[in-house]
């Protein structure tokens, strides 16, 4: 048992820190990384160790007594769960607001981490001293520790956040899959992605470039503030080259000597004139910057998906079986004819058939978890997940039927996760464009919703025994206040919003009410597909052209040399 559990933890530590090393940009400090490695390890051990934790309760059951194997496995959840709870909660925001900060001294970006999260607490604090009043009242106080009720408040914040992520994972995940399952759907959603993204780019370059305009009209101005001279180099770093370059043409050639002087006399008076103005100028190009560096990556990934989705499409009918990839070197060697022969049946034959199957089975364990979260409250014993446990033994038997649900309702949480991104702010970013707050983001969310979904997971498969990770929670559901009330509601508000995401309500919603950054997904146009494939047309000529058959590289930067010049003219 020992042996398979430390394989897994080691396949887990590999596969975690290949996320964050995938993730995150290359001047994400070493530390950052590591506490990201620690939290998010932490994070899943708590999950992996459940269905081992299921096993052992019913060996023990079996044998009518409580082994050593249950206490301390109670006692290492235990010391996971308040590692996490300290993290998640008060050395992790202090991090991320501390990578936020600009300042130059150490001491004074932990001063100012401190101060900004000083107001999450004071507000915790409220809200704790309240909660505390109505414990009083309602005569608890026996029962509830200051442990148990710590627990409580962050059992009852992860329910709410994987009430929303399951909501959204349990439908948007089999429903992806069948989609894409179809290669003309396929295609056309790259379409629309291509032109979404390139109105995001432009929205973003436009940004940059008024951000840059603004440092280059004071590139010649001496501070006599050494700060404000370090902060000024720093905010030239951020410009791109080629718009550096291009910007600096453009301002040769429209000013005269006597213009110059003119505008130079203007922008004196408007250049800034403390260190915390620079500052804010350094934040402000330093974010224009980022986003459109994300935006830029993601915009050129899209483009080599939706040509090789063409390439794959346009070698359907071939007579050969070969795919004749746009900007892909083709095979060379004696098996090349046998591997484009096996990619051929993969790409335009197994591969859309195997989508509708998985998304088949993803389907039905969406509706089994559907029934499940229903039927949690119900005065009945039936379980769907549970009903397995009862008539199997074993360590492999045991581990199978609990971890396979655990795993997709991981999944589904995970999925929503991983794809939330907070416009002009947080969010995972792949292809090493996440920084340093976004990764502090990301992992303070994935450590709070760890023990609730494990939580959440027992409720669902009724063991009647108590599980080592209960016996050290606690009741943590024991306040009706928290525990019993918000997870009571979790049944109505998942039907509810699995509804909602079925029916693409909602984006839409958020659309409406003014809070666009906080969607998903863009809204499906027929519009925005035809627009992409104007676009796609259009830039395969120049890829055509200009691109090496190896790959892509770097040397798509003159279309935006030409966007540019239009933007600037």
């Amino acid at each position: 048992m020992y042996l398979i559990l430390i394989f897994e933890i080691l396949i887990v530590t590999c596969l975690v820190g290949y996320l964050i090393q995938s993730y995150c940009s290359k001047d994400v400090s070493i530390y950052v990384k590591g506490m990201a490695l620690v939290s998010w390890l932490i994070n899943f051990l708590l999950i992996l160790f459940l269905p081992f934790d299921i096993y052992i309760t019913y060996r023990d059951q079996s044998v009518g007594d409580i082994s050593n194997d249950y206490l301390s496995l109670a006692e290492t959840y235990q010391i996971l769960y308040w590692t996490n709870f300290i993290l998640c909660w008060t050395v992790i925001p202090i991090m991320q607001e501390y990578e936020e900060s600009v300042e130059l001294e150490k001491q004074a970006k932990l001063k100012k981490a401190l101060k900004n999260n000083m107001k999450f607490y004071i507000i915790i604090s409220v809200v704790g001293i309240v909660f505390v009043l109505a414990i009083f009242y309602t005569g608890q106080t026996e029962q509830c520790g200051l442990g148990t009720f710590l627990k409580s408040m962050a059992n009852s914040f992860g329910v709410a956040l994987i009430i929303l992520l399951l909501g959204y994972g349990l439908v948007i995940i089999p429903k992806a899959q069948m989609r894409t399952s179809q290669l003309d759907v396929q295609l056309k959603y790259l379409y629309f992605r291509t032109a979404s993204i390139n109105g995001e780019k432009d929205d973003a370059h436009h940004k940059l470039m008024e951000t840059s305009m603004k440092v280059l009209k004071i590139k010649d101005y001496r501070f006599d503030n050494d700060d404000m001279m370090y902060y000024l180099n720093k905010c030239l770093n951020k410009i791109p080259r080629n718009m550096h370059k291009i910007l600096t043409k453009e301002e040769e050639k429209r000013k005269s000597q006597i213009l110059m002087a003119i505008t130079g006399a203007i922008f004196k008076n408007k250049a800034p004139e403390s260190v915390e103005e620079m500052m804010s100028l350094y934040q402000e190009i330093r974010k224009n910057s980022l986003e459109y560096k994300r935006i830029k990556a993601q915009w050129k990934e899209n483009c080599k998906s939706a040509y090789e989705m063409e390439d794959i499409i346009k070698a359907i009918n071939s007579q050969d079986k070969k795919i004749q990839f746009s900007f892909k070197k083709a095979r060379e060697g004696k098996l090349a004819q046998q591997l484009d022969l096996l990619e051929w049946y993969w790409l335009c034959v197994i591969k859309p058939q195997l989508k509708i199957i998985i998304s088949l089975i993803f389907g039905i364990l969406s509706i089994l978890v559907l029934i499940s979260e229903v039927t949690i409250f119900m005065g009945t014993q039936i379980t769907i997940f549970g009903l397995p446990l009862r008539y199997v033994n074993g360590l492999l038997s045991i581990s199978f039927f609990s971890f396979i649900p655990l795993l997709y309702i991981a999944f589904c949480v995970y999925y929503g996760l991983f794809r939330i991104r907070i416009q002009g702010f947080y969010g995972l970013y792949g292809d090493h464009q996440t920084d340093a707050p976004s990764l502090m983001f990301a992992t303070i969310n994935f450590s709070r919703v760890g023990a609730p979904l494990c939580q959440n997971f027992l409720n669902m498969i009724k063991l009647k025994q108590e599980t080592a990770f209960r016996y050290a929670m606690g009741n943590i559901e024991l306040l009706p206040i928290f525990g019993i009330s918000i997870t009571a509601l979790m049944p109505c508000l998942l039907v509810v919003l699995c509804l909602i995401n079925y029916f693409d309500l909602f984006d839409r919603t958020l659309q409406l009410i003014g809070m666009k950054k906080f969607i998903f997904n863009n809204t499906f146009s027929d519009r925005l597909i035809y627009e992409g494939r104007d676009t796609l047309k259009i830039n395969r000529q120049y890829f055509e052209r200009k691109m090496k058959p190896e790959g892509w590289s770097d040397s798509s930067e003159p279309l935006d040399i030409e966007l540019q010049s239009k933007l600037i003219s």
